[in-house]
């Protein structure tokens, strides 16, 4: 099937046949850069990457003969409409206005499933996730990247009691990127600490495999505290313990990317209390990837309070850095996002990105006075409270006692930090020790697993795992 720009997608279409649809490239795609002086029309560029083959530019474009210069970072756009055919609708329209990082998000309460589900029911503020809507969908992003000229990355979340479950569904359906880490679990869903953990190991190992880029949940702390500029020292602690073990459980730095947020708005300073967070960060965690998220904790019902908050915080991309830009659509403090601001949200993030290309030649961050300053001590902050969950017995002691998410900027407590206890929760005592000789015939499986000396590899003893055996994999519609 060929998509053409005048007519609508045909969704029954792309549904046909996916039982034997398979993925045409799986990983991670990085958008490619151009030179800092390309030409585009008549004027000179120094963040800009490859050009879309059919794309809709700013509205200002007509004066300048239609040109569509693209951000050198990777744009996403968040799509939730509960329904996967309007989603599949809204992924066309968002990648004709320059996104190429599709995250779907996933339906109310479906983290607490203990397993996969099938076919593709209507969902509450998202999707149900299921193969045949992961399938689907990959479809579906094939065409359209044919139409528009450049490779869509597909997002969604390897999290709830069935990681690793979804793991190997989204390793095997193609999937390029997910957000991964068992923090969010414990804190946000009441998830087991041990179970957590355990499956968040193997489920990295898998996404690792795939080449699956991450983005981890820290900026979940920024939006439950109850005052989101308190809780950036604990922002840093989230990306340091989960970028750690993400390294330890075999992802490399390149695909570790940190959910960062600025954490304020105005009527606050907030670009003078936000940027030094900002510089710290990348400071600390230099060689991993940054995901420039944009405010959600304060958001209202007005969309044009929520876009100025976002153009701000799209100034401190350019000011700092993003490998991934992410958008929210000005609206989701008031409803399920309707499509055209799913629109209007890239259309303000490509219009403040190209609107400040090259503006560190002419600015820079001051070196010395209250920004290094206030850089220094969030990090120290941040040192401390490291070392006080260290001090406790680790980070399972650190959650018993409350540590996360407290009103009070560290090392200040207030004591009404979330507590989950390591012997409570979703999925308590459901973790097995491994026996000494235990043995799993399947591939990109962490931990121990000890495979006989006959086999060359894991899966060989089956004649080969869903991962090197697609054909095995067992599609019910």
């Amino acid at each position: 099937m060929k998509l053409k720009a005048d007519e609508k997608l045909n969704v029954a279409e792309i549904l046909k046949d996916l039982e034997s649809y398979r993925p045409r490239r799986k990983g991670w795609t990085w958008r490619e850069s151009l030179a800092p002086d390309t030409k585009i029309g008549l004027f000179e560029y120094r963040q800009v990457s490859k050009d879309l083959k059919q794309g809709i530019p700013m509205p200002a474009a007509k004066s300048f003969g239609g040109i569509n210069p693209q951000p050198e970072c990777v744009v996403t756009t968040e799509i939730a409409s509960g329904r996967f055919e309007d989603d599949l609708r809204r992924m066309r329209m968002a990648a004709w206005h320059g996104a190429d990082h599709i995250m779907v998000i996933r339906t109310a309460g479906q983290s607490h499933f203990d397993g996969l589900i099938e076919g593709t029911p209507e969902g509450v503020g998202g999707v149900p996730i299921t193969r045949k809507q992961l399938r689907a969908t990959r479809k579906a992003l094939d065409f359209i990247e044919d139409e528009v000229g450049r490779p869509i990355n597909f997002h969604s979340y390897v999290s709830g009691v069935a990681g690793p479950e979804v793991g190997v569904l989204f390793a095997e359906e193609g999937v390029n990127g997910a957000h991964q880490d068992p923090q969010y679990n414990v804190l946000y869903r009441n998830v087991n600490m041990v179970r957590s953990f355990v499956d968040a190991a193997e489920a990295k190992r898998l996404m690792a495999d795939a080449d699956m880029a991450q983005i981890d949940g820290a900026h979940n702390a920024n939006a439950t505290a109850r005052d989101a500029w308190k809780v950036m020292p604990e922002l840093m602690v989230q990306h340091a313990l989960n970028s750690s073990f993400s390294v330890q459980s075999g992802m490399a730095k390149d695909k570790i990317c940190l959910s960062t947020v600025p954490p304020d708005v105005a009527p606050l300073p907030a670009m003078r209390m936000d940027l030094p967070y900002a510089v710290a960060l990348r400071d600390l965690f230099r060689g991993y990837r940054m995901r420039a998220q944009m405010n959600t904790k304060y958001m209202e019902s007005d969309t044009r309070d929520a876009t100025v908050s976002h153009t701000l915080n799209l100034m401190l991309s350019r000011l700092t850095s993003a490998d991934i830009q992410s958008t929210i659509t000005p609206d989701e403090g008031r409803n399920v996002p309707w499509h055209y601001n799913n629109i209007a949200a890239l259309n303000t993030a490509n219009q403040m990105l190209i609107g400040l290309d090259g503006i560190l030649e002419m600015v820079e961050l001051k070196k010395d006075g209250p920004l290094p300053e206030t850089v220094r001590e969030l990090k120290e902050r941040a040192v401390l409270f490291l070392e006080q969950i260290k001090e406790m017995g680790g980070y399972f002691a650190a959650v018993e006692a409350g540590m996360f998410v407290d009103s009070g900027m560290y090392p200040e407590r207030n004591g009404d930090g979330i507590k989950r206890q390591i012997n409570g929760g979703v999925g308590a005592d459901s973790v097995v020790v491994r026996d000494n000789d235990y043995f799993a015939p399947v591939c990109s499986h962490f931990g121990n697993n000890h495979v006989p000396p006959q086999y060359k590899s894991a899966c060989e003893a089956i004649g080969g795992c869903t991962l090197c055996r697609p054909e095995k994999i067992v599609y019910i519609n």
